[in-house]
């Protein structure tokens, strides 16, 4: 008789041990889910919007729009490999 529970107590065991890992894993959810929550309440905020919409080249009503092309870095500084002769050096040059 005693063969007759080891089945169902087994089953019960193995239930209860998914039922934990289900609910660590259902905490880890709501966690997330808490997280993306703040994320969109973030995003609604007007200069959070203003932000994105600038990056997507967007204008408001009203406001030119203005195409730069090229590089805004400018070109790096060339070195003529002597000394540039102080507050002066400019002379050198001619000489």
């Amino acid at each position: 008789m005693l063969l007759g529970y080891i089945g169902p107590v087994m089953g019960y065991l193995d239930q209860r041990a998914e039922l934990r890992d289900e609910t660590a894993r259902l905490a880890t959810l709501e966690r997330e889910r808490d997280g993306f929550k703040e994320q969109l309440a973030a995003l609604d905020q007007p200069a959070v919007l203003e932000a994105r919409a600038r990056a997507l080249g967007l204008i408001e009503p009203g406001e030119k729009a203005y195409l730069v092309r090229g590089s805004l870095d400018p070109p790096p500084a060339t070195s003529t490999g002597h000394d540039d002769g102080g507050p002066l050096g400019w002379l050198i040059g001619i000489f």
